[in-house]
């Protein structure tokens, strides 16, 4: 596998949990964020909201779907689908997403197609999340 350039660094906070039901995989719930992006190279920097359908498996582990949308300082628009699995660690639970983006922008224009790899932390105690992506190649 090949990873790319950083492409952003992100700072937000979980800022609403649904409990969509409970079976014998775990607790499947809807988790709804915003976070600052500080983009790095050619990525804008922004504002991002999304929602993310997690299954909490009773093991710990975890794993879903996102789907969301940014807004660049200069106003354009993005959005994008995200999968991932993830894992307790120290505490916080720790995130490996890829992520794919969609826009009509003429200027963000080349995020169309791009997949982004990364990995994303959050503390439940605070629900602050942070995450770094980088292109994959």
């Amino acid at each position: 596998m090949v990873v790319g350039e950083k492409m952003w660094e992100e700072k937000g906070k979980i800022i609403g949990i649904s409990v969509k039901s409970i079976d014998t995989e775990g607790a499947h719930m809807e988790e709804t964020f915003t976070s600052e992006v500080k983009g790095l190279g050619r990525a804008p920097s922004g504002r991002n909201i999304g929602t993310m359908n997690v299954t909490q498996r009773t093991g710990g582990t975890f794993n879903g779907t996102g789907q969301g949308y940014f807004t660049s300082l200069e106003g354009d628009s993005v959005v994008w689908k995200l999968y991932f699995y993830g894992k307790p660690e120290a505490g916080k639970n720790k995130t490996l997403f890829l992520v794919q983006f969609f826009t009509a922008s003429q200027k963000l224009a080349w995020m169309n197609g791009v997949i982004a790899i990364g990995e994303s932390i959050t503390d439940p105690k605070t629900m602050e999340v942070s995450g770094t992506g980088y292109e994959w190649k």
